[in-house]
């Protein structure tokens, strides 16, 4: 093992919450020369086809992000599917010439070529009771950090933190917090990434009553910010893609 990475893995071990522990893991996938970072998480209660949420997407360029995210281009992406099938990295054009024929994923592709979406990685990620996903990297600062990316020693990184998330975020014990039908549906659009403002349009509400039925879910799930609150909820199986 590259002796280099454990203070890495350290402060992801050591990290008290989500939020800290998404600083060190940012910060050494730009050391291998990735700027994009997204999370991927899986229902679990999921049958068939695998479907999920992209619950973080940072440091990609903003037309990606608004054709990935606020468009809703992101739920034809088969790629994380692909590679938690395949259980080891899968780079990105890799998993496309396998899907080929695939004409769901063939539109998210061209959709996202088009505002300039390149080369990346998804690296798979395993947790208790189904809690699967994949961490992506991506906007690459050069082909070089494609092409001689770490992909063991990443993949080792990515699994640690997706399963220090998995340890921070616990499913709470059954029967579980009861969230009413419409703190389940603001809940949905948090985790398709969704903020306040465009909730309260897509619902025809005011943006202050997002914000309280909002506070009403944290407290209800014991999280204290959004990202959080999706991954409970999706790992949990109160919200499904």
């Amino acid at each position: 093992m590259n002796v280099d990475i454990v203070p890495e893995l350290d402060l992801i071990g050591q990290a008290e919450s989500p939020r800290a522990l998404w600083r060190p893991l940012r910060r050494y996938f730009r050391s291998k020369g990735f700027e994009g970072l997204a999370y991927f998480i899986a229902s679990p209660q999921a049958r068939g086809a695998i479907r999920g949420f992209t619950v973080i997407h940072r440091g990609f360029p903003r037309a990606v992000t608004r054709r990935y995210i606020d468009e809703g281009w992101g739920a034809r992406d088969l790629g994380p599917a692909y590679a938690i099938a395949q259980g080891v990295p899968v780079r990105w054009s890799d998993g496309t010439r396998a899907l080929e024929g695939d004409d769901e994923h063939a539109a998210f592709r061209d959709a996202m070529h088009a505002v300039g979406l390149g080369d990346g990685y998804n690296l798979p990620v395993y947790g208790p009771r189904g809690r699967n996903g994949t961490i992506a990297v991506g906007n690459p600062v050069s082909e070089e950090a494609l092409d001689k990316a770490p992909l063991d020693e990443m993949h080792l990184i990515a699994q640690a933190a997706h399963m220090r998330l998995c340890q921070l975020l616990p499913d709470l014990s059954l029967p579980g917090p009861s969230l009413s039908a419409r703190e389940l549906e603001i809940l949905e659009w948090v985790a398709r990434g969704k903020s306040n403002g465009v909730i309260a349009e897509i619902l025809d509400l005011s943006a202050a009553t997002v914000d309280t039925y909002l506070r009403r879910i944290f407290g209800k799930l014991d999280v204290s910010d959004r990202t959080s609150a999706a991954v409970r909820g999706v790992g949990m199986g109160l919200i499904a893609a």
